[in-house]
This record gives C-alpha cells, structure tokens and sequence, in this order.
C-alpha cells in the first residue's frame, strides 16, 4: 500500500525547505514524494534541487492557481492514498504518517 505526499508550492522557499525536512524525517518510508512548484522565483528551486535524493518527481512550471497545481501532482502520483502537504505545513511528529497507515486497513 503505497502513500504518495504531494507538495505544491508558489514563492515559499523556507516553509518549502520546512515541509521537506518534515517528509524526510518520518520513519515510515513506504511512499513516493512529489513536489509541485508554480515556477517560483524566490530560491525554492534550490532547496528542491537540494533535496532531490529525497524526492521522487517534481516540476517546476506555470500553472493555473492551487487547484490546476494539486491536479498536476494528483495525475503524477502512483500512490493507493495522497497525502497533500503543502510548503509551509509538517507533520507533528517523526512517526506520524507510520501511525496513521497503520490505521487505513485498505480503507477508501
């Protein structure tokens, strides 16, 4: 049962950096990260391109507003759940995806 974490992101290059540490840090690993930017151009490329051994896919291109962006990373993902965490938002804790899929039992 794969998790696929959708990043999506405009011009928020530390709450990016922030949300990529967050991933990165859970001890559950079974899952595929993908990061969608809107073509920023604070510096958020770099902490992709930074993190890219951590990342699955990305694109970094104009889109149509959050929505067009979260159907873009929606259409790349392979996983049998998403998970949307946007730049700027963590995950409260190192094992939280771990305890939550632990919870799914094949459920929609």
């Amino acid at each position: 049962m794969k998790l696929s974490i959708i990043t999506i992101n405009l011009n928020n290059k530390n709450g990016l950096s922030e949300t990529i540490s967050s991933v990165i840090a859970q001890t559950f690993t079974d899952y595929e990260y993908i990061i969608i930017d809107g073509q920023s151009t604070d510096g958020s490329l770099e902490v992709i391109k930074q993190n890219a051994n951590h990342i699955n896919q990305w694109i970094s291109e104009n889109d149509h507003g959050i929505y067009n962006a979260m159907n873009k990373g929606l259409n790349l993902a392979k996983g049998e759940y998403c998970l949307f965490l946007n730049a700027g938002d963590s995950l409260c804790a190192c094992d939280t995806i771990e305890k939550v899929h632990s919870l799914l039992g094949g459920a929609d």
